[in-house]
């Protein structure tokens, strides 16, 4: 586990320690690919990356469920 997790700011190298919690990931948008009714958004940080999807139908993407 990396020595940057913290509850509420984990590295996208440790989310999977984090799941059935509420947390923010701190990161810069690598990827974005739209699809008819998906937008797949890949973000990334210093330990990793991490796969967002979206429904277009949706509001702006501010939590995403994990697990």
């Amino acid at each position: 586990m990396s020595d940057t997790l913290s509850l509420s700011h984990p590295a996208i190298a440790d989310l999977s320690h984090c799941i059935g919690h509420r947390v923010t990931i701190h990161g810069f948008v690598d990827a974005i690919r739209d699809q008819k009714r998906m937008r797949f958004i890949v973000l990334r940080d210093k330990t990793g990356k991490v796969q967002l999807a979206q429904s277009k139908e949706g509001s702006a993407l501010t939590e995403v469920e994990c697990g």
